[in-house]
């Protein structure tokens, strides 16, 4: 903007040169520009004397009406009132020569870029309401401008802030929710060992399958896993089977089929049958688990800073009055936040939040909910199934307080359950009392449970403590699981006196940080019952630390099981770990680790293991360990080697003994059918993209280091994050030098469990890099066009004379003008030269201006890259 004042342009020039193409840019620094009066068009006339090859070098009159950008779709970083919003595809409509260029806006666009629709004209809504999808967008909005600059691929949109929704931070339109194409996929984990001892060979093997098959809003899934043994032979178990879809209004799932409950308010439950429940993660980041609302008053225009533990974690500016923030970003166990309020006047006012996050807390004004229809697949009982109701609801009452509740009921049980979740100062408390009555065949048994658990983290001392505990205050209260076992077993004629009924249940965890000093963790569970005399107990106690690049940690487990006569004998075992890299290897050193154990009995068991990574893309892993029983006294030695390729991800392992040796094999990986045909993927994910970018065999898929696209230019991007904005990369190292992407990046917010389609533009010809002069060895003028022998562009001419441009095999002649008079133009014939997919050719040519034939330069080469 300096130079262009500089120059003299006045406003109305800056503003006609908002759609600018880099030769324009490097004219407008050169040229001054003036603007004269017009009946039809603001006209711009460039100073061609300022230009490097002095008047006449380049005709400058397609700029004269503004900058020309040619009509078509273009990939766009879009910035909304200076801040990057997405990256997306976007439509240019304008004349054939480029002129009056304007940005094309629909209902997505305007939905993507967060204007609130309510809020337009009725005429407005009735053209987005026929479909149309080329507004412009001063027409939407009033005031509105959108600058779109082909240099560097930006949008920018200028919008006032009344006429944009006020959406939650990380909000994604459910207009962008991408339902993705029709696709199956099948992956898999293989894995076949066979183990020689004294006594014989044995054979076994293990395959896990999740297949999946996608139509529509629809996605069918299968889990399953066959295991084949040589004495007892083939099996396969089905683990569950079911449909689901979204129901967006009401941000949850429908699932019909083999499931299972959440678990958040009773004991998770396997079930076949249909549930409808929420689904948090279509809320936006800034929604999801649990964070207080921040309210204050500010007295002037204030900024307000939220810190926890010194971090900023949030910052905005206010209006003079009330003011409210509700999307915080929830941080794992919380720690109280610190609130500033810096007025316009200088003065401040700092005050602090409560935020203890418990399992059960829901942000204010929000809910969660579950029903469940069906009956149960108790696969660890031979009493059949039972039938099932179940359904739960959570309430964000207020900042501190969280109302839930829950029935679950079958034939002859029914429990119902309400508790109240509160976030105070002292930690997160939640308290929950239950009801349940089963009715057995020696009468009914009533009785209620109460449940407390507690959390607090101290960000400043490093503290987290976790603590939760459930009486069964009654010998006659049931729990699900326990209620349909005993039900089972009486049905089944068994006797049920020597049932386990627990009593209580206590666990609790403690992590502190020590500073220099380490690490140390605490945790314990212990449980007694009704009709059982001792109780089980289990608790373990950790250090870790680190000592430069030497890792040790140290660990002790006891733990005691009740007996059918009593009490179990207390046993206790230890462990204490050392890993440190080695001294080569460079930047793939590899790790010595080990380890020594001492079990219950007394044994101490010795372990070293040498472990690390080779190749280019460290695709190459390998360990050797060697370990001595204390028991036996005996060494054995296990060798492995695991590939991670762009198909499949393979494993070998090794292992003698003095007893035995054992060889095992395995493979994991995907098979992904979709519209452009079949893909290996060495991922095993649910929501994905399948990316495709034909010709570009052998790139890489950006952030995965081993993932290429395949010999027809797919690949598959697993681990996608649903309902968010997903950056999906291509990086060209590695693909054939003969094409080029036009795009590399795109932006896509999948629903849970779709398989979304990119396609990437590539062009593909052969890379040349000519050096032109004139026969009388003048450079050819900056800016010049150039077009093929079809007349398509390929470039321009770029400073002294260099032309970079990818060509067709079949193009002979280049055609290269810089004005409209015949010695404005010049025909330049190619060479014929050999197609190699990793060379750029580099020439020195000569253009014959006027003539229908001209010579390639006798010092003409190839040079490798």
């Amino acid at each position: 903007m300096f130079i262009i004042h500089r120059l003299g342009l006045c406003p109305q020039a800056r503003q006609r040169f908002a759609l600018r193409p880099l030769t324009v840019l490097v004219l407008n620094a050169l040229a001054g520009i003036c603007m004269l009066d017009s009946a039809k068009a603001e006209i711009i006339q460039f100073n061609s004397a300022l230009l490097p090859d002095g008047p006449g070098s380049l005709d400058l009159s397609a700029y004269q009406y503004g900058n020309p950008v040619l009509p078509g779709q273009y990939r766009a970083d879009i910035l909304i009132n200076g801040k990057l919003a997405s990256r997306q595809d976007i439509l240019i409509r304008a004349n054939g020569d480029g002129s009056d260029a304007v940005v094309c806006f629909g209902r997505g666009l305007l939905e993507l870029i967060g204007v609130d629709l309510a809020k337009l004209s009725p005429q407005v809504i009735a053209r987005l309401d026929t479909g149309e999808t080329c507004l412009d967008l001063s027409e939407v909005v009033e005031g509105a401008s959108a600058v779109f600059s082909p240099s560097s691929q930006q949008l920018d949109i200028t919008i006032a802030q009344i006429a944009l929704r006020r959406d939650a931070r990380g909000y994604v339109s459910p207009d962008l929710w991408d339902s993705g194409v029709t696709a199956g996929f099948l992956s898999y984990n293989l894995n076949a060992t066979r183990n020689r001892t004294n006594v014989g060979t044995y054979d076994s093997a293990y395959l896990g399958l999740y297949a999946g098959l996608n139509l529509g809003q629809w996605r069918l899934r299968h889990n399953g896993s066959s295991s084949w043994q040589k004495t007892q032979g083939q099996n396969y178990q089905a683990i569950n089977t079911y449909a689901q879809r979204d129901i967006t209004p009401l941000k949850s799932q429908l699932t019909v089929g083999e499931a299972n409950t959440s678990g958040e308010i009773f004991d998770s439950l396997a079930y076949t049958g249909v549930q409808l429940a929420s689904d948090e993660r279509m809320l936006p980041d800034s929604q999801r688990g649990y964070a207080p609302v921040i309210r204050g008053i500010a007295r002037t225009g204030a900024r307000v800073s939220v810190r926890q533990a010194g971090n900023l974690l949030y910052e905005t500016t206010v209006p003079p009055g009330a003011f409210e923030i509700d999307d915080l970003y929830g941080t794992g166990y919380g720690g109280d936040l610190e609130v500033t309020v810096y007025e316009a006047d200088g003065t401040e006012e700092t005050f602090s939040v409560p935020y203890a996050a418990g399992a059960q807390l829901l942000r204010e004004g929000t809910s969660r909910f579950s029903v469940t229809l069906g009956q149960t697949r108790l696969d660890s009982t031979a009493f059949g199934e039972a039938k099932l109701m179940e359904g739960t609801y959570q309430r964000g009452l207020s900042n501190f307080f969280t109302g839930y509740g829950g029935a679950q009921a079958s034939e002859g049980y029914y429990s119902v359950l309400a508790g109240l979740a509160m976030n105070m100062p002292v930690g997160a408390l939640a308290f929950d009392l239950t009801q349940a009555e089963t009715r057995l065949a020696g009468g009914t048994a009533k009785g209620h449970s109460a449940r407390v658990t507690y959390s607090k983290n101290i960000v400043r001392t490093g503290s987290n403590f976790a603590l939760a505990a459930m009486r069964f205050s009654t010998q006659d209260y049931l729990d699900f699981n326990n209620a349909v076992q005993l039900l089972g077993a009486e049905h089944a004629g068994l006797d049920t006196r020597g049932y386990s009924r627990p009593r209580s249940r206590i666990s609790a965890t403690l992590n502190q940080s020590l500073g220099d000093w380490g690490y140390v963790g605490v945790s314990g569970i212990t449980q007694n019952y009704w009709n059982q005399a001792g109780s089980d107990v289990q608790y373990q106690l950790s250090y870790n630390n680190r000592w430069g690049s030497v890792g040790y940690s140290l660990s002790l487990n006891r733990s005691r099981a009740t007996e059918p006569q009593g009490q179990g004998k207390m046993q206790n075992s230890l462990m204490l770990n050392v890993s440190m890299p080695l001294a080569f290897g460079g930047s793939s050193r590899p790790r010595l680790s080990a380890r020594i154990m001492r079990d219950a009995a007394g044994n101490v068991n010795e372990q070293a293991t040498i472990s690390g990574s080779a190749g280019a893309d460290n695709q190459y892993n390998y360990g050797l360990t060697m370990d001595r029983s204390g028991s036996t006294g005996q060494a054995s030695t296990t060798v492995n080697g695991t590939y991670n390729g762009s198909k499949a991800m393979l494993n070998a392992s090794l292992s003698r003994g003095a007893n035995y040796d054992s060889f095992s094999l395995s493979a994991n990986g995907s098979v992904v059918a979709h519209p452009k045909g079949i893909t290996l993927s060495p991922h095993r994910g649910d929501t994905m993209a399948v990316i495709s970018a034909p010709g570009a065999a052998g790139a890489k898929v950006a952030g995965y280091s081993t993932l290429r696209l395949d010999g027809n230019g797919n690949a598959v991007v697993p681990y996608l994050r649903p309902y968010a904005l997903n950056e999906v990369g291509i990086d060209p190292m590695g693909a054939s030098f003969d094409v080029e992407f036009t795009e590399t990046s795109q932006q896509v917010a999948p629903r849970a469990g779709a398989v979304v389609a990119l396609e990437y533009g590539v062009k593909s010809g052969q890379a040349m890099l000519l050096n032109v002069t004139l026969e009388d060895g003048d450079t050819l003028p900056f800016g010049a066009s150039v077009v093929d022998d079809r007349g398509v562009s390929v470039g321009v001419v770029g400073q002294g004379g260099q032309l970079y441009a990818r060509l067709k095999e079949n193009v002979r002649r280049l055609r290269i003008s810089w004005g409209s008079q015949l010695d404005q133009q010049c025909s330049l014939p190619l060479p014929a030269l050999k197609n190699d997919r990793q060379q750029l050719h580099r020439l020195d040519v000569v253009c014959s201006a006027g003539k229908p034939d001209s010579r390639v330069a006798s010092n003409g080469r190839v040079e490798r890259t």
